[in-house]
């Protein structure tokens, strides 16, 4: 059995009475899970954006492919995606008449994704994600330690 200070068993107690122990760290943990799964969201748009950078025609709208990106808006629990927004930044041209893609006026657009950009927005997608599993696994440890100081 571990010794505990007179200190901190005063402490937990006190917050374990006024319940706000439990509500802050069952916040933390919700903030922390709606933050990593925005950031996951985000982290599968990029990839998306980044494998279809050669897409001249999409599906939907037999347009090049717009870059895809979500909206993110504060909510009670943390995070929410609000919605998937497509990019109305301009096309890239190249004047390419003999192209089957080219238009009537021979220019070939491109997809306005940018992959520089998109390494970046990746890059910090992935601290963000690392910040809220690293917050979730704190606010864990928080609870199971008043668990082992209650025992």
């Amino acid at each position: 059995m571990k010794i505990k200070t007179a200190f901190q068993i005063i402490a937990f107690s006190a917050l374990l009475n006024t319940g706000v122990f439990a509500q802050d760290l069952d916040k933390a943990l919700s903030f922390s899970e709606s933050g990593a799964m925005a950031q996951k969201l985000r982290l599968s748009l990029n990839a998306q954006n980044i494998a279809n950078l050669t897409t001249l025609e999409d599906e939907e709208t037999g347009l090049p492919w717009q870059k895809r990106y979500a909206v993110l808006v504060p909510d009670k629990n943390g995070v929410r995606v609000a919605s998937i927004e497509k990019s109305n930044k301009p096309f890239g041209k190249q004047y390419d008449p003999g192209a089957p893609q080219a238009s009537t006026d021979g220019y070939i657009s491109y997809p306005n994704v940018n992959l520089p950009d998109e390494m970046i927005s990746m890059s910090y997608t992935e601290v963000m994600f690392e910040a809220n599993a690293t917050a979730f696994r704190t606010s864990k440890s928080l609870y199971q330690n008043f668990i082992d100081i209650m025992k």
